[in-house]
């Protein structure tokens, strides 16, 4: 979706950089038992990101192991759902 709409605004000079981000340390999941991030070090990733003209910033490892199943079948990116058939 990010690819799609970075298109509308670029021939004005606009850019968009997408950041991709797992659970950050926050109170809104503060209840979920999974590694999280540090917000600090996320924002500077993501300022990073913006002012390198990146067009993703792919911020943890949950978020780069997704990335990198994202081009294979989708069993392998939702294990869960199939019967191992």
């Amino acid at each position: 979706m990010t690819n799609t709409l970075r298109l509308q605004p670029a021939p004005k000079g606009i850019t968009t950089t997408a950041l991709h981000v797992g659970y950050m340390d926050t109170d809104m999941v503060a209840q979920i038992d999974s590694p999280k991030g540090d917000p600090a070090v996320i924002a500077a990733l993501a300022l990073d990101g913006v002012q390198a003209g990146a067009f993703e910033v792919v911020a943890d490892e949950k978020s780069k192991m997704v990335r990198s199943l994202l081009s294979a079948e989708l069993p392998a990116l939702y294990p869960e759902l199939t019967d191992g058939s």
